[in-house]
């Protein structure tokens, strides 16, 4: 008998969790990171900036999202 294997309930719910529940999370990060670079809060969490390299190195998703943000932030500041 497999003991390892998730059944069918667990593996809906943990797929569930980590779409929808780190979603928002993972969203947030790169949003932080522009507004951090600009002034706007003091500090990034140690754990959030461990989150930002990572989504960096997937292919730059974390870096193109800041930029966007931070490119809409100093066009808002004018």
């Amino acid at each position: 008998m497999n003991d390892k294997k998730l059944t069918g309930m667990e593996t809906f719910w943990y797929v569930l969790q980590c779409i929808a529940f780190g979603a928002g999370y993972f969203a947030k990060i790169p949003m932080k990171k522009a507004m951090y670079e600009r002034g706007l809060v003091a500090s990034m969490k140690p754990a959030e900036s461990f989150w930002y390299v990572v989504l960096c190195l997937c292919f730059g998703a974390g870096y193109f999202q800041k930029v966007v943000v931070k490119k809409a932030l100093s066009e808002a500041s004018l």
